[in-house]
C-alpha cells in the first residue's frame, strides 16, 4: 500500500511528545512490510537531519495563502530506514527551536516568549504545514491510497484536502488519529471567523464542526475521515457522554455517534531491552525474561551513588541540567522497596496523587524509597521539592529531562507508578515492564492493557488511599513472596513483547483498518 503520514513531529528528527515515537515505529514497520511511506513534517530549526540520507531541496516554490498573509513555501526531501521524508520549508518554521512551545533558545528571537508555552502562532503553524501537503500533492500529482494524520494539530487535513482540493483527493482514504484529547490538546479555533481566516474552508463546513463557540479540528475531521485512537479503552472513553476529560469532545462523539477505532499503540523493543547496555542506555545489562536481575540491582546502586547521593545539587547531562531535591540512603543490601515515577509533572499524569500519597506511604514503611523524574507545572515541582527535603535518605527528585536517566529512573524502581487520572495509550508502562519495574496504575484508558496480576497492578478509584492499599499488598507480596515478584517480573516483560511489539500492531491491526 502506498500510505501518507502526516505529523509535527517525529522521533530523531523533530521530538516532542509521545506522538513522535508512534508515528516513527508505525512507519518503520510498514516500510519494512513493503509498503511505501511518506511522511511530511516542517522542517523546523531544531530539525535533527543525522538520520537523513540522500536529502535535496526540491524545485517547486509556492505561495500560500493563509490568516490573511500570503507565505513563500517549498519542499526537501530525504530518506530515514525506508521512509520517504517530505520536509514543508517556510520560515515560521525555521525560525522555531522546538517544535510546539518556547525553549530558552528561542527566545532569542522571541523575547516576549515564556519558556514552555506554546508559540503564538501555532494555528499559523499547523494549518500552513496542511495545505503545504496539499499542494505537494497537486503539483507533484503524486496521491496514496491512505493519508493518516497524527492528532490534532493536523486534523483539519482531511476537509481541507477534500473541500479545496477536491480533483486531487477525491480518491483518497483519510484517518486522524486521536493521541490526546485532553483540553490542552485541541488545537482549537475561537470561532468560525478565525477558522475561516486560517483554513480558507465555507461557513457551513467550519459550523458543523463547533464546540460551543470554537471549531474544532477533530469534528472538523468527523465528515471526511475515519477516526481511531491510540488505545481500544481510551476509544471507549472517547464515546462515553459522562467523560469530563476532553473538554465536550465526548459528548459531540457519543450524540453523533461517531465511531472511533481503538488500536493500542505498541512499543519498538528493540530499543529498550536491557540485555544490552549499548541499546537501553543503562550501565549495567540485565534480562527480566530470565529472571536474571542482578544487573538491575546494580544499576539502582549506580544511580544512587551519582545521582540520588546526599550533597547533590545539581547534575548536567548532554548539556540538559537536572536539579536534584532530597537524597537516598545508599542500600548495600538491597533490602529496601524502591518505586519510581517518570513523566510530566501535571495534573494528568496524577502527580497531586503521588504527594498526598508520600506521608502516609512513609508513616507506614521504613523501607520504601521513592524516585521521582520529570519536569512540568512549577507548583507540582516546588512541592516535591518540599517533600523530598522533608524526607532525607528516602525521597529524591530529580527535576528536568534526559533520556538515559529517565529509563535509569525507571530500572532502579521495583515498582512503577502510573496514578494518571486520563491516559489515552501509555508508553512509560511498557518501558517499565521491559526493564522488570511492576507498573501499579489507575484503571483508565489506555493503561487498562496491564493485567491485574500478569503484567502489573491496576486500582480504582484514583484517590491517595485507594492507591495505599495496593501498595501495602505488594510490599507484603514483595517480602513474603519473592518467588512470585520474580515470576511477574517474567510474566509482565513476556507479555510486552507478545502482544505489543510494533511489527504486531503495524501488520495485524493497522494494514487491516487501513484496507477496510
Amino acid at each position: 500500500m502506498k500510505i501518507w503520514m502526516i505529523a509535527r513531529e517525529y522521533n530523531g528528527i523533530a521530538e516532542a511528545g509521545g506522538v513522535k515515537n508512534a508515528v516513527c515505529s508505525l512507519s518503520e514497520e510498514l516500510a519494512n512490510s513493503q509498503n511505501e511511506i511518506t511522511l511530511f513534517i516542517p522542517e523546523y530549526g531544531c530539525t535533527n537531519f543525522s538520520k537523513i540520507i540522500d536529502y535535496k531541496n526540491l524545485q517547486s516554490q509556492s505561495l500560500i495563502h493563509c490568516n490573511d498573509q500570503d507565505y513563500s513555501v517549498s519542499f526537501a526531501e530525504g530518506m530515514c530506514k525506508n521512509v520517504h521524508i517530505v520536509f514543508v520549508k517556510a520560515d515560521v518554521y525555521k525560525e522555531k527551536q522546538n517544535v510546539y512551545t518556547y525553549n530558552q533558545k528561542d527566545l532569542e528571537k522571541f523575547p516576549d516568549g515564556v519558556v514552555g508555552t506554546g508559540y503564538k502562532d501555532s494555528l499559523l503553524l499547523d494549518i500552513l504545514f496542511q495545505k503545504a501537503v496539499c499542494v505537494y500533492a497537486k503539483e507533484y500529482g503524486k496521491v496514496p491510497e491512505v493519508i493518516h494524520c497524527h492528532d490534532a494539530c493536523v486534523a483539519a487535513f482531511p476537509a481541507i484536502a477534500k473541500v479545496l482540493f477536491p480533483e486531487v483527493f477525491e480518491k483518497v482514504k483519510m484517518i486522524v488519529s486521536i493521541h490526546n484529547a485532553g483540553p490542552a490538546y485541541h488545537h482549537e479555533f475561537s470561532d468560525i471567523i478565525q477558522a475561516e481566516k486560517y483554513t480558507g474552508l465555507p461557513y457551513d463546513v467550519l459550523a458543523s464542526s463547533l464546540n460551543g463557540q470554537r471549531v474544532e479540528p477533530y469534528i472538523l475531521a468527523t465528515n471526511f475521515a475515519k477516526l481511531s485512537t491510540v488505545s481500544y479503552d481510551y476509544a471507549q472513553e472517547l464515546l462515553d457522554v459522562n467523560n469530563h476529560n476532553t473538554d465536550g469532545l465526548s459528548e459531540i462523539f457519543y450524540s453523533r455517534k461517531i465511531p472511533i477505532e481503538g488500536i493500542t499503540n505498541g512499543i519498538d523493543i528493540n530499543s529498550y531491552t536491557p540485555e544490552d547496555k549499548n541499546i537501553s542506555l543503562l550501565p549495567f545489562e540485565f534480562s527480566p525474561s530470565e529472571k536474571s536481575l542482578s544487573g538491575k540491582y546494580e544499576c539502582r546502586k549506580f544511580f544512587i551513588e551519582k545521582f540520588a547521593r546526599q550533597g547533590n545539587s545539581e547534575i548536567t547531562l548532554c548539556e540538559n541540567v537536572i536539579k536534584q531535591s532530597g537524597y537516598l540512603e545508599p542500600d548495600e543490601d538491597n533490602k529496601n522497596i524502591y518505586f519510581s515515577f517518570h513523566g510530566r509533572l501535571v495534573r494528568q499524569k496524577g502527580i497531586p496523587v503521588i504527594i498526598e500519597l508520600i506521608d502516609k506511604l512513609f508513616a507506614e514503611h521504613q523501607n520504601v524509597r521513592l524516585i521521582i523524574n520529570g519536569q512540568g507545572e512549577r507548583y507540582l515541582q516546588d512541592e516535591l521539592s518540599k517533600k523530598a527535603e522533608q524526607y532525607p535518605g528516602k525521597l529524591v527528585f530529580l527535576c528536568g529531562y534526559e533520556r538515559s536517566l529517565a529509563r535509569l529512573c525507571t530500572a532502579c524502581g521495583d515498582f512503577a507508578l502510573f496514578p494518571s487520572e486520563f491516559e489515552p495509550c501509555g508508553l512509560e508502562d511498557f518501558i517499565a515492564q521491559i526493564y522488570g519495574t511492576i507498573p501499579i496504575a489507575h484503571s483508565t484508558g489506555g493503561l487498562k492493557k496491564i493485567v491485574n496480576g500478569k503484567s502489573g497492578f491496576t486500582y480504582s478509584p484514583n484517590t491517595s488511599d485507594r492507591l495505599l492499599l495496593v501498595l501495602n499488598e505488594v510490599i507484603k507480596n514483595k517480602e513474603c513472596s519473592p518467588d512470585y515478584y520474580l515470576d511477574l517480573i517474567k510474566s509482565a516483560a513476556d507479555y510486552v513483547k507478545e502482544n505489543y511489539s510494533w511489527h504486531i500492531v503495524a501488520n495485524q491491526r493497522y494494514v487491516p483498518f487501513y484496507q477496510s
